[in-house]
């Protein structure tokens, strides 16, 4: 789906959101150098690597890349996360005829939807974002935060492209294709915000200044441990979006998020009912957290381990 910046008004650093892990045991076989941890999981001549990574990260973060390399090496495939995406044209034409979906009423604006705790928050977010005010100050409450949270990361000097950019990089580079679990269409759910309640709108807001707050203070951290395949310290430091707990109120999107892990599992099945190697590129909450890859996989019989 999904940012972070310590913002004046926080005395000191909050921990990450809590997330309840899975109590699966995987054994984490530490390769000779420091890198990315990796999971693997057999089923007759089929073999299929999952690489939990962590994001945003820093833009110039150094990581050992031979063990991503010798796992791609030979690779059939490389599977990329769900993604939601809208088409340039679609896009566009969306926005021409539904302008009303996207963007707030008459001349109001984002600041005025707020109460006073929430837009000096957000005032000082747009400060640090180095951006003009505008460019958020027109559209409804989440999309304005959406596009606020990027610019703020980017202002950070982190990447949300990363270190998956850098995995598909060294896939191409081994003659390996990528391609993501699922795409799903996005304007569905843009549609339905108007539709959300003041009260919904006020907890996306909330959600994504928290989650500036908490990516400013762990992201970097958590990007370390990741390298080092540090696996305590990526638990202690990575975070899940609060913002998707919120989008979660729009009809539809709750369905959705699930349905992105449901057919990152079909998907890691259907790479295990093939022969030769597939490997998965999937976020650590996503493949860690109790209900999540590593579970559901465990549930059907499947015996993962690490590397």
């Amino acid at each position: 789906m999904v940012a972070g910046l310590l913002l004046a008004t926080q005395a000191e650093a909050d921990p990450p959101p809590p997330i309840d892990w899975t109590n699966i045991e995987t054994v984490i076989a530490r390769p000779g150098k420091p890198g990315p941890l990796m999971w693997r999981a057999h089923k007759g001549e089929a073999e299929l690597i999952l690489i939990g990574v962590v994001g945003p990260v820093p833009k110039d973060l150094a990581w050992n890349k031979d063990g991503v390399t010798d796992a791609l090496t030979g690779a059939r495939l490389l599977l990329t996360g769900a993604k939601a995406s809208v088409g340039i044209v679609e896009g566009l034409w969306y926005l021409a005829w539904h302008s009303s979906d996207v963007y707030l009423p008459g001349d109001m604006t984002v600041d005025q939807t707020l109460p006073e705790a929430l837009r000096k928050r957000y005032v000082a977010a747009v400060a640090k974002s180095g951006k003009d005010p505008d460019r958020y100050a027109s559209m409804r409450p989440p999309l304005a935060l959406l596009r606020l949270e990027g610019d703020v990361i980017e202002a950070e000097g982190l990447s949300v492209k990363e270190p998956s950019d850098s995995i598909e990089r060294i896939a191409r580079h081994a003659g390996v294709r990528a391609k993501p679990v699922a795409d799903y269409e996005a304007i569905p759910m843009l549609r339905q915000l108007p539709a959300m309640s003041q009260v919904a709108n006020l907890a996306c807001v909330k959600d994504a200044l928290d989650d500036m707050d908490a990516l400013d203070a762990h992201a970097r951290a958590a990007a370390e441990a990741w390298a080092n395949g540090d696996l305590d310290g990526m638990k202690a430091n990575y975070s899940e979006q609060r913002f998707q707990s919120c989008l979660q109120a729009v009809p539809g999107a709750a369905a959705l998020f699930e349905r992105a892990v449901r057919d990152s599992v079909a998907a890691a099945n259907d790479a295990l009912g093939r022969k030769g190697r597939t490997a998965m590129v999937v976020n650590v909450g996503v493949l860690l957290r109790k209900g999540g890859i590593l579970d559901r996989l465990a549930a059907e019989g499947l015996e993962v381990e690490g590397p």
